[in-house]
């Protein structure tokens, strides 16, 4: 390399870093949107990973090899654009060939691109996915999904992670993105669940600074959270305007959840294990509009954790609905009937007596036992008395209908109460379980057992 590509190089890419014995990684500018490339030495060459920016082709090539002492053979794209043809026939006349396929390499395909993972140094590079800094692309991104690959990407547990956009570092620039990205989502969705008028939406949101990097700069911008609030509510929601397909083998859940006393995002985040370990996909939904009888039609089980009531005094509940889920159930499909989901609904409805039972409080919020009533029923099979913090409800419920499965107990055994039963109404299956208000209660283990067989009884699959 002459002189002068070697001080051209060094000049046009002056944020460049071997994060690892043969690992590195660039930065690029605010014009080149804080992108970043890096590169890794192989034993046959050095392999690329994404394009440089504003720096010509020949000298970048020259930097690299001088770095790794081997030519650049190979060049893994993350996310491919339109406009970078002519840089990549640039290096392919220079010897570099586009692969997916490297040693000691991983490729990691997702919706809308990909990202690579280093095992040996333990090193991924998170393309269009990761960004630590700046915003970008969030107003176009599918964030339910993009919070699910940010998810499967720190299982990997990274050692040093380069983002395809902003400052590189350790895990938590990962963690700290896809906390972003969740923190985002459930404060639109809490929004959303109270039906709260659309004008007030941007003077509700405010991200915590822990989840910023180059605050005020990652602050999400109008656009970012308009476009979260439409991904939230019909007609995107339930299913992210992509429907389930009838023969795609899968099983799906409408999840309706959210109100006032119960924000979104936790009770998501206690209920997604269940589906995973059942292998349902759950469509999780905080917009009521989303419960009607096209979108049941096309799924098979309905999960329920709200009450009926928007603040201060709407019961939401229409009768098209409450018909929708009685011809869903009866007709041969699953719901589960969560904690306070028979709160506040139309009193004496079609909904209240599909369910078998009815709200009339709860005490205050306490730990207390949960007693398995029926240890033979495969809702509660392998499940052990336990205790709960969580608000106990103490419902009335129709013993000529129901099968008890569960009760609780107040500590100075005042207060005895249903916890949870079962039957099939008309073909269908129903089952209800009382807990689910805490973080305690919704991830307790026993509890998360009952959520599981609950889920595969009335899917029928016991």
């Amino acid at each position: 390399m002459t002189p002068w590509i070697a001080l051209a190089a060094a000049l046009a890419l002056p944020h460049h870093e071997e994060i690892s014995p043969g690992v590195h990684a660039a930065g690029y500018a605010d014009k080149h949107r804080d992108a970043n490339s890096g590169w890794i030495a192989t034993a046959d060459g050095t392999l690329l990973i994404d394009l440089p920016r504003g720096i010509p082709v020949p000298e970048y090539l020259a930097l690299v090899e001088k770095s790794t002492g081997k030519r650049a053979r190979k060049l893994i794209l993350t996310q491919p654009e339109s406009a970078d043809q002519a840089m990549l026939a640039e290096l392919k006349m220079r010897g570099v060939e586009r692969t997916t396929t490297a040693g000691g390499v991983q490729y990691l395909p997702f919706p809308g691109g990909a990202a690579v993972f280093h095992s040996r140094s333990k090193t991924l590079f998170g393309g269009p996915f990761v960004v630590h800094g700046p915003r970008k692309g969030l107003a176009k991104a599918d964030t339910a999904s993009l919070a699910a690959t940010l998810r499967k990407l720190e299982e990997l547990a990274p050692a040093h992670v380069v983002p395809g956009f902003g400052t590189w570092g350790g895990l938590p620039v990962l963690t700290r993105h896809r906390k972003f990205v969740e923190e985002l989502r459930r404060q639109v969705s809490y929004f959303v669940c109270q039906d709260k008028p659309h004008a007030d939406l941007l003077k509700e949101i405010a991200m915590p600074a822990e989840y910023q990097a180059w605050m005020p700069y990652d602050n999400p911008q109008p656009d970012e959270i308009e476009h979260v609030y439409r991904e939230l509510t019909v007609p995107s929601a339930p299913f992210s305007g992509r429907a389930p397909s009838p023969g795609d083998g899968k099983t799906h859940a409408l999840v309706l959840i959210g109100d006032l006393p119960h924000e979104p995002g936790h009770l998501e985040e206690g209920l997604r294990p269940v589906f995973e370990a059942t292998g349902v996909e759950a469509h999780f939904t905080v917009d009521i509009r989303a419960l009607n009888a096209e979108n049941l039609a096309k799924v098979q089980l309905l999960v329920i954790l709200r009450d009926g009531l928007m603040r201060p005094n709407i019961t939401w509940m229409t009768p098209a609905q409450e018909r929708a889920i009685v011809e869903f159930v009866e007709g041969g499909k699953a719901f589960l009937n969560l904690h306070n989901s028979m709160g506040l609904y139309p009193a004496g409805g079609p909904y209240l007596n599909l369910v078998g039972g009815r709200y009339i409080g709860h005490g205050p919020l306490e730990r207390f036992r949960v007693e398995v009533v029926d240890p033979n029923h495969p809702v509660t099979r392998g499940v052990k008395d336990f205790f709960a913090a969580d608000e106990q409800h103490t419902p009335p419920y129709d013993e000529k209908k129901v099968h008890l499965l569960l009760r609780n107990r107040s500590d100075d055994g005042k207060a005895v109460a249903a916890a949870g039963w079962a039957y099939e109404p008309g073909k269908g299956r129903l089952c209800h379980l009382a807990n689910g208000h805490t973080r305690d209660a919704l991830h307790h283990p026993m509890n998360q057992l009952l959520m599981r067989n609950a889920v595969n009884w009335c899917l029928r699959r016991e």
